[in-house]
């Protein structure tokens, strides 16, 4: 007798699995009870080399040992693996699987973009055993088949993000040589400078030179953490040292357009990635800048929340995002506002950077803001790790 919910229980855990070799353990492993069969197997030939990449038995206890069943599964395997493997016409081999899928058996083809890549089979013990689970196998067949497309997709997208992260690498390196050469003889031309005009020209150089390097690391980064987990290096710090010092590294900037900086950071000690927990200050206090007005303000403020969560919370005076922007605000190369922030330099890498980074740490960035009225952004870093 069917049982309906088994059916639904294995299709419901079908769409979790996220890999083929998963994938055959389990189909095999539920088929096996869900039609009373004597033994269930899978084959899947790999889409690339033609040549069979999983292959999966699973046996009802009661014929483990019956030599006998063994060799007719073997047999139909050996026969059915040949048609796979060797290039037969699509229509030859559902000829053979025809042919064989009768009475006591059951083998359903395994497509997956018009390819044929691998079949499934069972046998079972009564006559009428095809007769009774044949519409059954081959709507799980139908699911099996959307199963791994999507597992094939995602295979794909992972290895198109790993040859992205390779390529941006190697470009990174070839970009870094010259950039550190440029900031170095900068520095050095900076301090021989007696011309005041041409020193505003060589700093400009130093300048623009450190914000390319720095934006070919926060691309690298963003980039590594799609591909693979972002890994941290958990340490203890004093934020409120952090912070000034981040603070008082835009003085000169913060200067040019007259910002006043207003701040309560409390003295406390977290646990978090130090590298990490700058880029996140960094970018925050540098957006807070570049897209203020002159004459304009900048508070800050961090505490522990009722969670035992660091919140770091920067509002500004800006530009502000509008309502139509809010949804793409932490898209990779994303920028909003191009047409009134022309005059502003930046690539829409930095919040979409500091968004992953909150989430590695298991916490979140989130902001609110106006268009015209400024702008908060917030981020929070659970204080449950420990070293």
């Amino acid at each position: 007798m069917i049982n309906e919910k088994s059916i639904h229980y294995f299709l419901k855990k079908l769409n979790t699995i996220s890999s083929n070799k998963e994938l055959s353990k389990e189909v095999t492993k539920e088929l096996l009870n869900i039609c009373h069969a004597q033994v269930c197997w899978i084959c899947l030939i790999h889409f690339e080399t033609g040549k069979v990449e999983y292959k999966r038995f699973q046996y009802d206890d009661n014929v483990f040992n019956d030599i006998e069943l063994h060799n007719e599964i073997e047999k139909i395997y050996t026969v059915a693996a040949d048609f796979l493997t060797n290039s037969y016409d699509n229509e030859e081999i559902f000829e053979y699987f025809n042919s064989i899928s009768k009475n006591n058996k059951i083998i359903e083809p395994i497509i997956y973009r018009n390819n044929l890549l691998g079949y499934l089979g069972l046998v079972g013990k009564d006559e009428k055993f095809n007769e009774t689970y044949k519409n059954i196998v081959g709507i799980i067949t139908e699911n099996i088949n959307s199963r791994l497309e999507i597992i094939s997709l995602n295979e794909e997208n992972e290895k198109t993000l790993k040859e992205r992260v390779e390529f941006l690498a190697s470009i990174s390196h070839e970009f870094k040589t010259p950039l550190n050469s440029i900031i170095g003889f900068s520095e050095v031309l900076k301090e021989k400078c007696i011309d005041s005009n041409k020193l505003k020209y060589v700093d400009n150089i130093s300048k623009s030179s450190k914000f390319l390097l720095s934006l070919i690391q926060d691309v690298l980064d963003l980039a590594r953490s799609q591909a693979n987990p972002m890994e941290l290096k958990y340490e203890y710090f004093r934020p409120k040292e952090v912070i000034k010092d981040i603070i008082w590294g835009f003085d000169e900037v913060r200067k040019e357009k007259n910002i006043e900086f207003n701040y309560t950071l409390s003295d406390i000690i977290i646990c978090a990635d130090l590298r990490r927990f700058k880029q996140l200050i960094y970018n925050l206090v540098s957006n807070a800048i570049k897209f203020n007005k002159i004459n304009g303000k900048i508070t800050i403020v961090t505490y522990l929340n009722e969670k035992k969560e660091f919140v770091f919370e920067i509002k500004d005076t800006g530009d502000g995002i509008s309502k139509k922007d809010c949804s793409k605000i932490f898209n990779f190369f994303s920028q909003v506002n191009r047409n009134q922030l022309k005059r502003q330099q930046g690539s829409g890498v930095g919040l979409a950077l500091c968004k992953t980074i909150a989430k590695a740490h298991g916490g979140d960035l989130s902001f609110k803001s106006r268009l015209s009225y400024g702008s908060t952004f917030w981020f929070s870093i659970p204080q449950n790790q420990t070293l």
